[in-house]
């Protein structure tokens, strides 16, 4: 067991994967700051109940561990910060600061297996491409998943999934179910 200091957001962070933050609350500002001193990182996970600001709010158990890559000070005199994805965790018990800073006893989760995509998942590289064409995605830089876990995490990031979908296959462990869990989503998508 570890202890992590947690950052609750409403989307989530996926391993191998990145997301740019904006930090302004003196709690975060804090823990970025010591991350950054200590070159250690902090946990993201996914807010089940409550807000990003003020208040701790209610977490779900499964988190990945975030490694600060760049920060930066941005036009509005903020902080800005890009992380990338790394281990994922399970959540055993929190504990609030004073100030509102959640803490966690984690549990690490062991890496997946680097698996090959199997060719009945064809569609989803099609998907995967077509959705990296969009201007958006493609200043995101991602490069061609070479696994089944690439693949799976880099759809998760970018397929617009509710937060328990997201929770639910963050919580996986077998990269080819999860890719059968989101071809089932998206065919779910296609029909709404």
């Amino acid at each position: 067991m570890n202890s992590l200091a947690l950052f609750p957001l409403s989307a989530p962070l996926f391993p191998q994967q990145s997301l740019d933050l904006q930090i302004f609350e003196q709690r975060y500002l804090t823990l970025i700051s010591r991350c950054l001193k200590s070159e250690q990182g902090f946990g993201i996970v996914q807010i089940r109940e409550g807000r990003e600001v003020g208040a701790a709010p209610q977490i779900f158990q499964f988190g990945v561990e975030a490694s600060i890559v760049d920060w930066r000070q941005q036009a509005n005199g903020l902080l800005g910060i890009t992380v990338v994805g790394k281990r994922k965790f399970t959540v055993r018990s929190t504990s609030v600061q004073a100030d509102q800073l959640l803490l966690a006893d984690v549990d690490w989760l062991e890496d997946e297996p680097r698996l090959p995509i199997p060719e009945y998942f064809d569609g989803l590289q099609i998907l995967h491409q077509q959705l990296c064409e969009h201007p958006m995605v493609a200043r995101m830089g991602l490069a061609e998943p070479q696994c089944s876990c690439e693949l799976g995490w880099h759809l998760c990031q970018l397929l617009p999934l509710s937060v328990p979908d997201k929770v639910a296959l963050l919580s996986m462990s077998d990269p080819e179910a999860r890719l059968e869990q989101l071809a089932e989503r998206v065919r779910r998508l296609g029909e709404e």
